[in-house]
This record gives C-alpha cells, sequence and structure tokens, in this order.
C-alpha cells in the first residue's frame, strides 16, 4: 500500500494517553494490562517520534483527553465492569496526576486540548467544530486502547465523514491478541500504517 497524506488537510489524534491509563504506578493500568503492553510494544516512543514528526511537518497535533467527572456528558453508563471500575469519576481527574498526559507526549504550548468522558473523542468535546474549523477531512488515529477510544472514534470518524489512518504501533490494548482483533475489525475502513509509514508519507 502506498500511503498518501495531505498534511494541510489531516491531523494527529492522541487519545486518552494519560497516566492513570497508561503509568506502571497506575493500578488501572497494570490491571488492564495497558502499562504492560506500552512497556513491551514500546508505544509511548513510536508515538512520540510520530508527533514529533507531525509538528515539523505542520500537521497539527491535537490531543484528547478522558475526564470522567468533569460533567461534559449529562449521563454515564453504570452496567459493566468497566463503568463500575471508574464510575463517579475516580480515575482521570482533570487537574490531578492520573488524569494529566503521560510525560512522553504532553502539549505543546497552543496544541489543542479537548476532553470528553466516554470512549468516542467526538462525544460532548467539541472535536468535530474543531477540525472543520481547520478544514480536516482525515485523522491519524493513536491511543489507548485500541478497543475503545481509537475503535470508537474511527467508527464515529466515518459516520461524521473523516477518513481515518491507524497508526498501528501507536496504540495498545491489554493484550496483543485484543490489539489485533481490534485491528482487523476496523480493516477494510480506514488505512493501516506504522509510525514510520506515516512519518515517510509525511515526507
Amino acid at each position: 500500500m502506498t500511503l498518501s497524506i495531505d498534511k494541510s488537510k489531516t491531523a494527529l489524534l492522541v487519545m486518552d494517553v494519560q497516566n492513570d491509563i497508561t503509568h506502571p504506578d497506575s493500578p488501572m493500568a497494570q490491571q488492564l494490562g495497558f502499562a504492560g503492553m506500552i512497556q513491551q510494544t514500546g508505544m509511548l516512543n513510536k508515538l512520540r517520534g510520530l508527533m514529533d514528526a507531525c509538528r515539523q511537518k505542520g500537521v497539527p497535533v491535537i490531543h484528547v483527553l478522558i475526564d470522567l467527572e468533569g460533567g461534559v456528558q449529562p449521563r454515564m453508563p453504570h452496567r459493566g465492569a468497566f463503568f463500575q471500575m471508574v464510575g463517579g469519576g475516580k480515575v482521570c481527574k482533570r487537574g490531578t496526576w492520573g488524569g494529566d498526559p503521560a510525560e512522553q507526549v504532553k502539549p505543546l504550548p497552543g496544541e489543542s486540548v479537548v476532553y470528553k468522558c466516554i470512549f468516542s473523542a467526538f462525544v460532548s468535546s467539541g472535536l468535530q467544530e474543531l477540525l472543520d474549523g481547520r478544514g480536516i477531512t482525515d485523522l491519524i488515529l493513536s491511543g489507548v486502547s485500541t478497543d475503545a477510544v481509537v475503535e470508537s472514534t474511527a467508527w464515529d470518524a466515518n459516520d461524521r465523514g473523516y477518513s481515518n489512518i491507524l497508526a498501528e504501533d501507536c496504540c495498545v490494548c491489554g493484550s496483543q491478541e485484543a490489539h489485533e482483533i481490534s485491528v482487523r475489525r476496523m480493516a477494510g475502513r480506514l488505512d493501516i500504517a506504522t509510525a514510520d509509514q506515516i512519518i515517510a508519507a509525511l515526507g
């Protein structure tokens, strides 16, 4: 596959890469397997390289953070183990260490940061208005986890008319098997590439 990227119409989404979700000192990141997979795959270093390349080439880097008690959504689901674990804003609180972006991927001054409190990056975040205001039609997707924020955002973006590139090695799940299953579900509805392939396509 030859990857073509129009830098003037593309943005990189860095989604849910926060300490509570990624850091080895976070009980949640350990329990869900994210911390181990990040260490095993080197995902954060690959993502940082992709972010730096986008910055150098003028591709906007947009940070999407989950804020589970910010009130950006009037009602949260309560059924299922995941929602029982995170319910009531127990993790990823804005302004706390757990809610902060991981050290390797902190926003630079002037970069856009949007907050959401459910899986898709578009829900109650103002992301679509931000993208449309900049004339963005194509999204590079990255984040944790592949089968939650990344996959949910991919479907939602397609429904809203955006085209997607999955930065496949800039995402993780709690296991490699879960990651691969999620990638297969998305295949055919977006382009799949590594960080190095995307960087090469940026020119």
